[in-house]
This record gives C-alpha cells, sequence and structure tokens, in this order.
C-alpha cells in the first residue's frame, strides 16, 4: 500500500469519524426515542429541531448536517441501554456507507449516550463510550477489538486490535494516536506514525489521563486490498 493513498484516506475517513459523538441524543420515554429514530431515518430534519431545547438542537444539527453530507445512507437504532430503569442511557448504532477515490468504504459507529431532558425535550447530552468503524468494503482484513470500556486515571492499559485471519505474504501497516484535540482536521501518515509490520495486528500500551472524563484513541490497519480505521472513545475514572 503506497503512503499517498494512505495520507489521502485517513483525511477523508477520520474526520466523519470525529464528528459522530454529537450526533447522538438519549430521551427518557419510548415515544421520544421512536420519535428520534423515526425521523432520523426518515431524513425529516425539519422536525428534529422540536425534540431539542433550542441551545441544545444548535450544537447537534451543525454536526449532524456535516454527517448527513458525507453520509447519506445512514440507518439509525435507537434502544435505551440495558439495565437503564430510567432511560436515561441511549445504545445507539449508526451504520452506512460512503464511495472515496472510487473505493467504497463501511461505516459502523455504537455508542452509549447519557441524556438530560426537560418538558420532554432533549435538553442535553454526553457521550459515555463510543466506537466508530470505517473499513474497505470487500476487505479481507477482519479486525478484533481488545480494549477496556472504562479505565482508572492514570492507569496503564493495552489498545488492541487483532487480525483474526491469516492474510497472504502481503505487508500490512499501521499506527495509532491519542486524540487531545477532536476538531482535529489535519490528519497525515506522519501523525498516526504509521509503520509496516508482520505482527499480525496493533499492539498498544496507553497511558489514561490524571483527570477523570475520557480518552478518545484513534487507529488504523491497512493492507493492499483494505482500510480498517478505528476511533474509540474510553471513560475515564477516579
Amino acid at each position: 500500500m503506497r503512503h499517498s493513498l494512505i495520507t489521502k484516506s485517513i483525511v477523508f475517513l477520520l474526520c466523519p469519524l470525529l464528528s459522530n459523538s454529537a450526533l447522538s441524543k438519549n430521551i427518557d420515554n419510548h415515544l421520544l426515542i421512536n420519535q428520534l429514530e423515526g425521523l432520523l431515518n426518515q431524513r425529516k430534519d425539519d422536525l428534529l429541531k422540536e425534540l431539542f431545547l433550542q441551545k441544545s438542537f444548535n450544537q447537534f444539527n451543525k454536526q449532524y448536517l456535516a454527517f448527513r453530507k458525507k453520509y447519506k445512507d445512514a440507518k439509525w437504532s435507537i434502544q435505551p441501554a440495558e439495565n437503564d430503569k430510567n432511560k436515561s442511557l441511549l445504545d445507539i448504532k449508526i451504520t452506512s456507507t460512503r464511495e472515496i477515490n472510487n473505493q467504497i468504504y463501511n461505516l459502523y459507529t455504537k455508542q452509549i449516550v447519557k441524556i438530560e431532558t426537560y418538558n420532554n425535550k432533549i435538553k442535553g447530552y454526553k457521550v459515555i463510550n463510543e466506537e466508530s468503524i470505517l473499513n474497505s468494503q470487500n476487505s479481507p482484513l477482519v479486525i478484533k477489538i481488545v480494549s477496556p470500556k472504562k479505565v482508572l486515571t492514570g492507569e496503564k492499559y493495552e489498545m488492541n486490535l487483532i487480525i483474526e485471519n491469516p492474510l497472504d505474504n502481503s505487508l500490512t501497516a499501521s499506527g495509532m494516536i491519542l486524540l487531545k484535540n477532536q476538531g482535529l482536521t489535519k490528519i497525515s501518515n506522519d501523525v498516526f506514525e504509521i509503520k509496516p509490520n508482520q505482527s499480525g495486528g496493533l499492539f498498544k500500551y496507553i497511558q489514561a489521563p490524571l483527570k477523570p472524563g475520557s480518552q478518545t484513541i484513534s487507529a488504523i490497519i491497512t493492507h493492499p486490498k483494505g482500510i480498517y480505521l478505528i476511533t474509540k472513545k474510553i471513560k475515564v475514572d477516579l
């Protein structure tokens, strides 16, 4: 895989993943959940505003429209998270495709989002956990992701992307970065420190921050027949 192709692909692939967090929102009853899922899937953007308070909608709408511009066929599944009696946590899944440089990529995003409501409208929302994957359609890369959903402040933990099925003798290349600024748009193979390898995947120890919150990691594995890119948000607790 030529580095020029890797560089171009990363620029186009990573940016939409970083915006996905603002595409998620939770509700405190089944009616609102069904309304939100229905309007998103039916692309009735003019009616979405009615489900939010103004400030929350302004935040959501800017990034949602940017996402829709890149992923026109997105499908949404929104359900109350398991074991959440108050329905303040939503389990959200998004699937879509996108064509870049004559190559089709599949998008799969899953999120757990905590929401706050007022008068049956969404007042605010926060992504608790998130995992977004973009991979080349019909790529031979089958990746198993091994990482924690939650870590302690200052903890050293592993982030592993394991190639499950043996590939041919072609070299793969990979790299991983911590995203300190999720508004980052200028990405290159130099930032990812992509290097050839034959290890069967990508394995790295990561240090959690000293303050509670979250940590976002992005990693890529490339092969002559495909690219696999993941962005994962991990909760950091005391």
